[in-house]
């Protein structure tokens, strides 16, 4: 124990003060249970300078909510799977450093990250104008000063699956086949275990009005209206962009609406929603409750405030369109 301790300060000591050496670094990564080490404006000189006899691997990052970087807090994780799982194949690092017969010459892998409101000095030097960015620091006989700008390659954030590509980013530049260990997540498990218990339950006692709600058509009317309002009114184009509720201007005013088809509010998807809902509810008033009632003045007099209602209603989403569309050339009333 007293050996442990020993070996983590005088490592992070050195890490301090002077470039650490492959076996030093093993040391403080094999004491750590978080295998992503830090890299800050106290230790950046000593460990990018060089020379260095391993793989650098940093991410530039900030998870505080005044900078609010939404992208950082979505690859976090998945850059630091990708490192812990490394760890978790090579917990004593690289053992073949036999170069025969390779293109690479086999050397350890580190992992690092950087907090911006701990390193603003270290930002300022890479002159970074945004972030998350990921840099790969290849080995070096060099020393410094700032030789490692020149030698720094950066990750390029394309679309997809990202701990999957940083991994055959990584493969390409180390030499080395990376595999991904996905942690259980116990509480999920636990928490479908209850839900799955809790319905076959619920499921054995209430069977019967269960099958009745089934076989009944009103639900399934229910439900089949909700999902075509959710496909018609641009709920999955919302989910997917990310796309902001409304939008307030510094005057006061705020936007219910944005112009061009290619772009959305949120607000926009509830206010269609209801038209469109009220639109339904109305034809099913007018085709099927109308015709039930006797009285033919009631009867008149409901017809007329129904069919004023669809008209307004369907004026009101030509106007829409029409602010949406600048070229859309149908109109009844001109709302906006």
């Amino acid at each position: 124990m007293h050996l442990q301790l020993f070996l983590v300060v005088s490592a992070l000591w050195t890490l301090v003060l002077g470039g650490l050496t492959d076996d030093q670094l093993l040391n403080i990564v094999k004491n750590n249970k978080n295998k992503l080490l830090n890299l800050n404006d106290e230790n950046y000189e000593a460990i990018l300078n060089g020379p260095r006899d391993y793989h650098i691997v940093a991410m530039f990052t900030s998870e505080s909510s005044h900078i609010n970087c939404v992208l950082c807090r979505e690859i976090g994780p998945e850059f630091e799977l990708v490192a812990n799982s490394w760890y978790q194949d090579h917990p004593e690092g690289i053992t073949d450093f036999d170069p025969e017969g390779k293109d690479i010459a086999p050397k350890n892998v580190y992992f690092f990250k950087a907090e911006y409101l701990e390193s603003k000095n270290l930002f300022g030097t890479f002159q970074l104008n945004s972030i998350p960015k990921i840099f790969y620091f290849k080995p070096s006989d060099k020393a410094g000063p700032n030789n490692y700008q020149s030698e720094k390659l950066e990750y390029q954030f394309f679309q997809g699956d990202h701990k999957s590509l940083m991994i055959q980013w990584l493969s390409v530049l180390t030499g080395h086949h990376y595999n991904l260990h996905i942690p259980i997540d116990k509480t999920k498990v636990i928490t479908n275990v209850v839900w799955v218990v809790s319905s076959l339950i619920v499921i054995k006692k209430f069977h019967k009005n269960i099958f009745a709600v089934l076989r009944s058509r009103i639900p399934w009317s229910v439900l089949s209206i909700i999902a075509t309002l959710f496909f018609i009114t641009g709920y999955m184009f919302n989910q997917i962009r990310g796309t902001p509720y409304v939008i307030d201007h510094d005057n006061g005013k705020v936007d219910y609406f944005t112009k061009g088809q290619q772009n959305q509010l949120g607000v926009e998807t509830q206010i269609m929603s209801f038209i469109y809902g009220a639109l339904g509810l109305l034809v099913v008033v007018l085709i099927k409750k109308v015709p039930e009632i006797k009285h033919d003045t009631v009867a008149l007099i409901l017809v007329s405030v129904v069919s004023t209602l669809i008209f307004l209603l369907f004026s009101l989403i030509l106007a829409i369109f029409g602010l949406k569309g600048m070229g859309f050339p149908y109109k009844f009333i001109n709302f906006f």
